[in-house]
């Protein structure tokens, strides 16, 4: 079996939810990110945080499926052939290869949108796309603050 790292923190209204930690490489952008894993989530995205600290050109990226998430307009922009580098609880690199994941860009980018800490507050998201193409199940216990994606070898 094998199991990726997570963490759980406060996020949302001082609840406690799980995160975990990859590294994101896709054509010449790569970085670390911290992403909510949230299995009622269809998507595995790339927050407008993220994708502004990686240098991402967002106002070119205005094209996609029209989402909304936090009372915000998204387009989830696609990125094609991404690798996400995760660290085992062995201390092991996980590596995967996707074929596709989406880069949250607001559907009006002005300054005042890129200055709302609201918007800027939404983490990235590992949704259950991620975790149903690649057989994960998420363990997640807030009393106990534990949290791990555990892969069943067949």
């Amino acid at each position: 079996m094998l199991k990726i790292r997570c963490h759980v923190r406060k996020f949302l209204r001082n609840r406690f939810f799980p995160f975990t930690t990859f590294m994101l490489k896709y054509s010449r952008y790569r970085g670390f990110l911290e992403a909510l894993i949230d299995t009622g989530s269809p998507y595995t995205v790339v927050s407008t945080r993220d994708a502004l600290r990686l240098g991402f050109p967002i106002k070119r990226m205005q094209s996609g499926e029209s989402v909304s998430l936090a009372g915000f307009r998204f387009f989830n922009h696609p990125i094609r052939n991404v690798t996400l580098i995760f660290r085992t609880e062995e201390e092991e690199s996980f590596s995967v290869s996707i074929p596709q994941m989406g880069i949250l860009v607001p559907t009006k980018i002005n300054r005042s949108t890129l200055n709302d800490r609201r918007l800027m507050a939404i983490p990235s998201i590992i949704g259950n796309d991620f975790l149903e193409d690649y057989g994960f199940s998420l363990y997640f216990n807030p009393g106990k603050k534990k949290a791990f994606l555990l892969q069943e070898q067949e």
